[in-house]
């Protein structure tokens, strides 16, 4: 531990709460006629309904009211008002998310590492390797955001933080909605919006919520005329037919169906099916250098379906000395990608090897390359669990989870003219291919106490033992490679690995109420993350799991006449036995993953949110963070990556500032900052790419008449780029940017209950 930069972390924490508190107490006194207070925020964060400021947690919560006035719907959306958190974005679908700096930037797949971010869909999990979830967002009560190891009740992957989004339940009044939005982006199509929900009660004691949903995103990337000379055969391959405007498009679909029935006073059955589809054409990468801003040059179909659908039922009831829980879920994810790699022929490899070989196959021919994957995930979760009463002096909560994870991946680089000797058997111009199933599963018994020491010392212990079995079987690789195919007519399965650990880890924390409106905290917290299979052997057939050890001080105050909250906390974590994945042809073509050290993350995160007059409000949350390598990674006896750099995905700064005006009762406006510092693409010395900072800036204005509103909106007003990522990996650099200015009109109705 860096003992003098969590002192001075700690110091500047202390100073800020000072002039905050004392500046909050001479502020305040001016508005005390003022009958308004800052709304009461309820949170599950540990599993029960609380008051988020009576939580000993870093808690960020983007509530229902703030979604929809910040027109937030999909993953780059969400993520983008959150301070403690970044992202790596590649397209609908395809996202990653980091929380406090850790990240490795490894380019995870199937096959990979566990995210270090779990996320979770109200009751059950549905986190994913190297691409989540891209979750329709509509009809949402709340996104909780838990920073910090959240492993002892949240399991595998809430090893940095855990993401929850909590639906609406259906309940016993009639209610019902519905909007439509139109936009239109600079130098692209048009968009075009429409959502509905209904809440229906069918008894007294049963009640049925629907919702359904389609987003048509217009595109605003230009795939132009391109070419490229391969340098060994000298071919040259152009892109007619291939040309569009606005070539990245995207259409979601989807719907909800929740059903609540009361067996009597003390059981509830809560039942609900979730189903959701995008489809996708072009990319989300351009290419400035080459060909200039939102444009970018492409010699295949890009496109991308990603069909799932979620089944979850939740038994709760009243057992006398306890809380009953009980929760199942089942995942059915349907996930197609096809892709243009035709500049992956460029380095030369493929060329050389299987188009141009001409001692076997005689003249060379064109070597563009078509990528395709099919992905079929299946997950089953089960959750039982019991929690105390709310005891005066002593409360607990005890429970068991299972999951089990079943992915089927076939991964297929395509040549159309390879030679049929070069081909890998029994599939058309097939050069390359990974075709394996993965299955995880994970056994745990959790279980937190919490103690009530004095009437302001509040002690929490919290445990989770665990088990976890990692297996991979099937095929990877090319018909010369790892074993000769050649003159075979059949494809033998050359990985079948199983890994199996156990382990726990341990939470303490002590929450110390200094008065009715401020409370402070200390916390130790451990996360993890599982070991697995490797697809090879040449590294060794398994990596072994990683672990996170979290130390924070924090704070939460709000005024004694609750127009003003300001939180903050003051971290150290500690990351050892780093799950890395990295690919180096000339050791494999595969990716793979390898554990390489240890690293640190310190930083300090606070929200202030003020209600200073009955019209004026002002929230901002402010992240700084320092997250660096303490070891040098040496791959294969090269200085790969070296101590003291700064993680990928780590950006040292992220604030948000929402500003909110009620001009009279019926409209309002709002605006929306939000500034991002630079960050690198990888850990990786030779690949690493740094992204600039960026800012966008979002307003709107709406307009409210009994039960229908209008709301005017501009996103990204300024038309700034940012630099979502930067990738290197297919030699063709490209960048992946956010949409341009983009102004709106939404038509919302509401029946007024």
């Amino acid at each position: 531990m860096d003992i003098f930069k969590l002192e001075a972390l700690n110091k500047a924490a202390l100073s800020l709460s000072r002039m905050v508190f004392v500046g909050s107490s001479v502020v305040l006194t001016s508005n005390a006629l003022a009958d308004e207070t800052l709304e009461e925020i309820v949170v599950t964060a540990q599993k029960r309904e609380q008051n988020a400021q009576d939580v000993p947690m870093n808690i960020n919560t983007l509530v229902n009211e703030t979604l929809d006035n910040l027109n937030i719907k999909d993953f780059a959306d969400y993520v983008l008002q959150l301070p403690s958190v970044s992202s790596l974005q590649r397209r609908p679908g395809m996202g990653q998310i980091f929380m406090r700096g850790i990240s490795d930037g490894g380019n995870a797949n199937q096959s990979g590492q566990g995210p270090s971010v779990a996320i979770y869909l109200d009751e059950a999990p549905v986190t994913a390797i190297g691409d989540n979830l891209d979750i329709h967002i509509y009809d949402i009560d709340r996104i909780e955001v838990l920073n910090g190891p959240q492993g002892t009740l949240f399991g595998a992957s809430a090893q940095a933080g855990n993401l929850r989004i909590i639906t609406n339940k259906p309940d016993g009044e009639f209610d019902a909605g519905a909007n439509l939005s139109f936009s239109s982006t600079d130098g692209g199509s048009t968009s075009n919006l429409i959502e509905g929900f209904i809440n229906i009660p069918l008894s007294d004691n049963a009640a049925l919520r629907i919702v359904g949903f389609s987003d048509d995103e217009g595109g605003y990337i230009d795939a132009v005329a391109d070419s490229i000379t391969y340098p060994l055969s000298g071919i040259t391959r152009t892109n007619e037919g291939y040309v569009k405007s606005d070539y990245n498009e995207a259409l979601t679909q989807g719907y909800r169906a929740a059903l609540r029935i009361d067996l009597n006073d003390s059981w509830t059955i809560d039942a609900n099916v979730i189903g959701q589809e995008t489809e996708t054409d072009g990319i989300w990468d351009h290419d400035p250098t080459r060909l200039g801003n939102y444009k970018v040059g492409r010699f295949f179909e890009d496109s991308q379906d990603d069909d799932w659908t979620k089944f979850a039922a939740t038994v709760s009831g009243d057992l006398g000395f306890a809380d009953l829980t009980f929760t199942t879920s089942s995942l059915e994810r349907d996930f197609q990608v096809f892709n243009d790699y035709s500049h992956y022929s460029v380095s030369g490899y493929v060329e050389g090897y299987y188009t141009c070989y001409t001692y076997y196959f005689g003249d060379c021919v064109d070597p563009s390359i078509q990528y395709e994957n099919y992905t079929v995930q299946d997950v089953e979760t089960s959750e039982l669990r019991l929690a105390s009463k709310n005891n005066a002096k002593l409360n607990w909560i005890l429970g068991t989870f299972y999951s089990e994870t079943d992915t089927s991946f076939n991964s297929q680089w395509h040549i159309p003219p390879i030679h049929p000797d070069a081909k890998v058997p029994t599939t058309k111009d097939l050069y390359y291919q990974t075709d394996q199933v993965r299955t995880d599963e994970e056994t745990a018994y959790f279980g937190e106490i919490y103690y009530q020491a004095t009437d302001r010392l509040l002690m929490t212990f919290g445990h989770r033992k665990f088990e976890n079995e990692t297996s991979l079987k099937g095929f990877s690789g090319t018909v010369w490679w790892p074993s000769s195919l050649y003159g075979s007519l059949t494809r033998p399965d050359n990985v079948n690995s199983t890994f199996k650990g156990d382990d726990s880890i341990n939470k303490i924390n002590l929450s110390y109420d200094i008065n009715d409106d401020t409370l402070v905290y200390v916390t130790f917290s451990e996360g993890y993350r599982p070991g697995g299979a490797n697809r090879t052997l040449q590294i060794g057939a398994f990596f072994d799991p990683d672990y996170l050890e979290n130390r924070e001080i924090g704070f939460k105050h709000t005024s004694s006449d609750g127009r003003f909250r300001f939180n903050g906390v003051s971290y150290q974590m500690d990351w050892d036995d780093i799950q890395l994945s990295w690919f180096d042809p000339a050791i494999s073509l595969l990716t793979l993953v390898d554990n390489v050290g240890k690293a640190e993350s310190n930083g300090f995160d606070f929200d202030v949110t003020y209600l200073m007059t009955d019209k004026w409000k002002a929230s901002l949350g402010y992240a700084i963070n320092d997250a660096t390598l303490l070891e040098d990674y040496y791959l294969r006896g090269t200085l790969s990556a070296s101590a003291g750099q700064d993680l990928p995905f780590a950006p040292d700064k992220k604030y948000t500032l929402n500003i909110t005006y009620d001009y009279s009762d019926t409209s309002y406006g709002q605006i929306n900052y939000v500034k991002t510092a630079g960050m690198w693409s990888d850990i990786m010395m030779d690949t690493r790419q740094r992204q600039a900072p960026y800012g966008i800036l979002n307003a709107s204005w709406t307009l409210e008449r009994e039960d229908f509103t209008v709301q005017f909106f501009g996103d990204n007003l300024t038309n700034e780029i940012a630099e979502l990522f930067k990738n290197i990996e297919d030699v063709q650099p490209l960048i992946t940017v956010n949409r341009p200015r983009t102004l709106g009109v939404k038509f919302a109705w509401k029946l007024k209950k």
